[in-house]
């Protein structure tokens, strides 16, 4: 069982630490505390542009994220960092629970002038984190992504019920299980040592929380592996069998919630690995970053009404430049632009529908249409006689190109020269 245990916390150094130094971290004082991250693109984000930060697995530091980080590249702006007392953060006096976790991190963010949105990031127990921020936060975050997610199947009361369930000794094998848990902390370091028994105590019923199982109503991607061993025992333990047992049957129980999780929850997925996804970070950093970058670019018309209930009409202006700063102009066609700037219209906002038709009109000089939509928001505006001009432009446009609403773009042009 010592060789097992020993293994284990060897095998978990040796690959947090395969990139070790390739990004160099910064220290923080938070509450006299010194505290150890790593930003990378957040010098030059643009208002509105999501953060991606990311919360490592149990006892873990930030360097899980390396390679994940290097596949993002320096334009995706990200956040890693050391939690209060694992790897080179010194320990907090509070206990680390989730919502202590949460508080932590919020003001690591606030000192250090990281605004939201945020895209979370979490492995495992990290998951747990980042869904307790997310229920502090909501109106912060923007998608969350969990890998290798812990789920109810590794509470004591759900274990017994599901290997009762399936013909075996549910109270005798759970106790097992939990007794090498224990055990395991007694060789693991002070920090993982501090978070792995609050986890302990959560899914011994010691503390009570059930809300932490819960998924945020938020865009979401769940990665779980086919394979995944809850637990390092002896192979030649008698009690072998009936652990590589229970970890099949917790597992199939953990596809299934994720299952209906994702069905549940709107503009979400899962991506099932075939193998664990214990080290997905080290074995699949391009994925995960395709991942990552997949949600970091989605729904573009989503970000930019959601910027319109959020901005002043100048700070609308300023996101639209940035988000075309950083999304592929692809993404973000004139035909989504003028579509958005009429449902502004619908919505009485005339002032952000003129933002987006003038933003049209910048991007795509060679199209008759978004002359003709920036007329209709000029006359929105009550400026009838500003809106001639462009409703001249689209109809000499439309005549050389023939354009289908060429009979609409004069009609817009008597009807304006009337009301000017």
């Amino acid at each position: 069982m010592e060789k097992a245990i020993s293994l284990f916390f060897s095998l978990l150094f040796i690959s947090s630490g395969l990139t070790f130094a390739q990004k160099k971290g910064m220290t923080i004082q938070i509450d006299g505390k010194s505290q150890h991250y790593l930003t990378i693109g957040t010098e030059d984000r643009k208002l509105g542009q999501p953060l991606v930060i990311f919360e490592s697995g149990l006892g873990t530091n930030l360097e899980t994220w390396h390679r994940v980080i290097s596949e993002l590249g320096e334009t995706t702006p990200v956040f890693a960092y050391d939690r209060a007392g694992i790897g080179q953060s010194e320990a907090m006096e509070e206990v680390p629970t989730p919502e202590n976790r949460t508080k932590q991190l919020k003001a690591l963010l606030d000192k250090l002038e990281l605004t939201p949105p945020y895209i979370l990031v979490g492995q495992a127990w990290g998951g747990i984190l980042i869904k307790d921020f997310a229920s502090t936060y909501p109106q912060d975050i923007e998608a969350m992504i969990y890998i290798d997610p812990i789920n109810q199947s590794t509470q004591k009361q759900k274990m017994v019920s599901l290997l009762e369930k399936a013909g075996l000794e549910g109270e005798r094998i759970a106790a097992s299980y939990f007794k090498i848990k224990e055990d395991q902390l007694k060789y693991s370091p002070k920090g993982i040592r501090s978070e792995a028994k609050v986890l302990l105590d959560f899914e011994t019923g010691e503390i009570s929380n059930s809300s932490l199982y819960d998924y945020p109503r938020k865009p979401s991607v769940i990665i779980a592996g086919g394979m995944k061993s809850e637990i390092m025992f002896d192979p030649s333990s008698p009690l072998a069998e009936e652990f590589k047992d229970l970890n099949l049957i917790l597992q199939a129980d953990r596809i299934g919630e994720f299952t209906q999780q994702t069905m549940k929850n709107s503009n979400s997925e899962m991506v099932l690995v075939s193998q664990s996804a214990q080290f997905f970070t080290f074995q699949e950093p391009e994925k995960l970053a395709s991942i990552i970058s997949f949600r970091y670019l989605n729904n573009p018309s989503k970000k930019i009404v959601q910027a319109a209930e959020r901005y002043s009409t100048e700070e609308f202006q300023e996101y639209l430049d940035g988000l075309l700063a950083y999304f592929p102009k692809n993404k973000i066609p004139e035909t989504i632009i003028n579509g958005l700037g009429y449902d502004q219209l619908r919505r009485d906002k005339p002032e952000y529908a003129f933002v987006l038709f003038q933003y049209n009109v910048d991007r795509f000089p060679n199209s008759a249409n978004v002359y003709d939509s920036m007329g209709d928001g000029l006359v929105a505006l009550g400026k009838a006689k500003e809106a001639v001009p462009y409703f001249e432009k689209a109809v000499k446009m439309g005549e050389v190109s023939k354009h289908n609403d060429l009979e609409l773009f004069k009609k817009n042009l008597a009807n304006a020269k009337v009301e000017k």
